[in-house]
């Protein structure tokens, strides 16, 4: 990695260059900012001469010496120092292109052997033709797992549909979304054997079969409420006021006596022994059944017909009235209800021979024994059993054809699962899954000796490589294909040559079209370095002759060849080691210092610039020119920080001027008049200022900013004298015409 020029000799204007104080380290990204003859591609000479590793046989003669992380690089050494180092400028244009029309030397992006090409090629062809066969052994082995598994499906679904004796289509493709289902949740599809088998009843019962429904029982018993009525009422007796003792512990005789008075009513003699009936006698009989005795009596015989109707008198249903699924469990709970039906009447009969001995002897109060446990819930429970029962048979016979379809869906699901299960699909699965991968593993592995063979195959035509990406470049800068690089055969060999679109030789191409297939060309050959992250490049002025929307393009392409975001961050990094732009166009320098990474560190500001005639120096951006973002506000400091020298003769601050302002009245100048008429500097300074002061300010500043050679600069120094006077001129125009515009510009700094 570079780290800095220590010193220069004998190379054009850095005739005796040594850092100046506090001159920063090269970083990754090196932003290099001066203006036209300024020294910005000599510079870049200097760096070519470390791509070479030698002199250039035009220029010779010099001395240097860079800073590097592995020591000190000269002209004596730069041979074997290692760097890998491209640049692009002026020197590179006039090596590799022609813009004459006649053919150029390729750019060969894949260069190789054409023997040992041939070897790799067959190589990969041999392990493309292994790479089929595996994939076809993969498939060959799943196929077959697939074919026995759809074999015992037809299997499978053919046997279910006999079972449950199915009259609707089902074949494995149906047995198949069954499959699916039951895949979800294994267990909630398992039948027991008694639930499978009464679907199975069910699903084999025709519609004619089919049965109606059965009342349910609604078990009930009124016994627990008529036992706890009998307590009170067996107890009780009837107020009988001349009650006859020995009636009254004689029961049977007392029964005896109530039914013949009855036989005796209006009768004068005795039916038994035919003696006369005595009055008194008769009066004394009829007292001790008295109407309160009657009338209990009559309460007696209701409350024991209460006590016979609570008998349930369970009579067994006929079983055939139940669907066949049910029936079994419904016998059981038909015979359990009928038990106890008999265990709850026995009860009943209990509770009924107690009122009738009550009403036999009416006068003895009689106890209640506590009623048998179970008989009541062994009934109602055996009500809820039997009913339960009924419920779904009548559930059955309500929605019979639902019910059917249900039952044949789960008997469906049940024989999915146990194939599931039996024939172990989910490994089956993950076998097929394990195939599969190694299917898509041998094909990627194919795809990429194809790649790698087609790549090979390709550099039997290596320029046709280098055509296409320099094409495609050139249409990103231009923003269309209107010249393009074309291969052509030159002594058996291939060769560059520039073409229009109807396929006729380019020629009178413009400035911005060379500079962008010069560009093109450098990007493009960059490509042939295998290893890109330990370069240096070095890009001089790559858009000195394009417009404002290629400057745009310029950028975008730097960005997208030299730089890429380091992933899950906002940081950016060089793709090669280190990055050198210079360029005249404030405005392109202003868009580089966006792109790319970020950071003292990282970057570094460097300015070009004129200290005397015939000398230039190389030094940190001054703080004055890196914190403007327009060039026309940096242009002003310049002219500004003149007028304030205290010794405008030193030529260090003279040699700067010129460019400066002349720029400026550039600017200003359009500004004023932006209609494109009479589009020079000079006609819009002549409508300005007029035509007398525009000639004397334009004069010595043309003369100064467009020097091309150091003879004239040095012959010509009589018009130093004139510059100061003509930035006075620029200033005091403004000043009386413009003053807004000059006190905004004043404000601004």
């Amino acid at each position: 990695m570079l780290k800095g020029i220590k010193k220069i000799k004998g190379l054009g204007v850095y005739g005796d260059y040594a850092p100046p104080a506090g001159l920063a380290e090269f970083g990754i990204k090196n932003l290099i900012y001066g203006w036209n003859y300024s020294g910005k591609t000599t510079l870049s000479r200097l760096f070519a001469h470390l791509e070479r590793g030698d002199f250039d046989p035009d220029i010779a003669g010099y001395n240097f010496a860079f800073d590097t992380d592995t020591g000190s690089v000269t002209e004596g050494n730069a041979n074997t120092c290692g760097h890998l180092v491209r640049v692009f400028n002026t020197d590179f244009v006039h090596a590799n292109l022609n813009f004459t029309g006649s053919p150029s030397r390729p750019i060969l992006l894949l260069g190789a052997e054409s023997e040992e090409i041939q070897k790799e090629i067959a190589r990969l062809a041999a392990m493309r033709g292994r790479v089929i066969q595996g994939v076809a052994n993969q498939q060959k082995a799943a196929s077959a797992e697939v074919d026995a598994l759809a074999d015992a499906k037809k299997t499978t679904a053919a046997g279910t549909k006999t079972v449950l004796s199915l009259t609707e289509i089902y074949t494995a493709t149906q047995m198949e979304k069954d499959l699916q289902t039951v895949s979800l949740g294994f267990e909630q599809y398992k039948l027991t054997p008694e639930q499978l088998e009464a679907d199975t009843k069910l699903a084999r019962t025709s519609n004619q079969d089919a049965l109606p429904p059965v009342p349910k029982v609604n078990a009930k018993s009124q016994l627990a409420q008529l036992w706890a009525e009998a307590g009170p009422l067996l107890a009780k007796t009837p107020d009988v006021a001349n009650a006859i003792q020995h009636l009254t512990e004689s029961p049977p005789i007392a029964n005896w006596v109530e039914r013949g008075l009855e036989l005796h009513a209006h009768k004068e003699n005795c039916e038994f022994c035919g003696n006369k009936l005595a009055a008194e006698r008769l009066d004394a009989l009829m007292a001790h059944f008295s109407k309160a005795q009657a009338d209990f009596k009559s309460e007696l015989q209701g409350f024991l017909g209460k006590v016979s109707a609570a008998r349930v008198g369970f009579a067994k249903f006929n079983p055939l009235q139940i669907s066949g699924q049910f029936r079994e469990k419904f016998v059981v709970a038909n015979d359990a209800m009928q038990a106890a039906a008999h265990a709850h009447d026995g009860v009943v009969a209990m509770l009924a021979a107690e009122v009738e001995a009550k009403i036999g002897s009416p006068l003895l109060s009689r106890t209640m024994p506590a009623m048998p446990e179970g008989a009541v819930d062994s009934w109602i429970q055996a009500g809820v059993d039997i009913d339960a029962v009924i419920a779904e048979h009548n559930q059955i016979a309500d929605h019979f054809k639902v019910e059917k379809a249900n039952a044949i869906k789960r008997a469906k699901w049940h024989y999915a699962l146990e194939f599931a299960q039996e024939h172990e699909i989910d490994e089956r699965a993950k076998k097929q899954t394990i195939w599969k991968a190694r299917v898509q593993k041998l094909n990627a592995l194919g795809e990429t000796i194809d790649k790698a063979k087609l790549e090979l195959e390709a550099q039997i035509s290596q320029a046709q490589k280098g055509r296409e990406e320099i094409n495609r470049r050139i249409e990103t800068l231009l923003g269309s294909d209107s010249v393009q690089i074309a291969v052509t055969k030159v002594g058996g060999e291939d060769r560059f040559k520039l073409v229009r679109r109807d396929g006729s030789t380019a020629k009178h191409l413009s400035e911005g079209e060379k500079t962008a297939i010069a560009f093109a060309f450098f990007l493009t050959k960059l490509q042939e370095i295998k290893e890109f992250d330990k370069a240096i490049v070095f890009i001089d002025d790559p858009i000195s002759s394009l417009d404002s929307n290629h400057i745009f393009q310029v950028n975008a392409i730097i960005k997208d060849v030299f730089f890429e975001q380091i992933a899950g961050s906002d940081e950016w990094k060089s793709k090669c080691r280190q990055v050198f732009l210079s360029t005249h166009n404030f405005e392109f320098f202003s868009l580089l210092r966006e792109i790319g990474p970020k950071g003292k560190n990282k970057v570094r500001n460097y300015l070009v610039k004129r200290v005397s005639p015939a000398a230039s120096t190389f030094m940190n951006m001054p703080d004055s020119l890196a914190k403007y973002s327009s060039e026309y506000h940096f242009l002003f400091s310049v002219l500004d920080e003149f007028q304030k020298a205290p010794d405008k003769t030193d030529l260090k601050v003279l040699m700067q001027i010129p460019n400066a302002v002349r720029r400026f009245v550039e600017l200003y100048t359009y500004s004023k008049y932006p209609d494109g008429i009479k589009g020079s500097v000079d006609a819009r300074a002549d409508r300005l200022f007029g035509a007398e002061k525009s000639k004397r300010i334009l004069k010595v500043l043309h003369h100064f900013s467009h020097g091309n050679n150091i003879e004239r600069i040095a012959t010509n120094t009589d018009l130093m004298c004139d510059i100061e006077a003509a930035v006075q001129e620029v200033v005091d125009w403004i000043e009386k015409e413009d003053p807004m515009h000059l006190e905004a510009l004043r404000a601004s700094l």
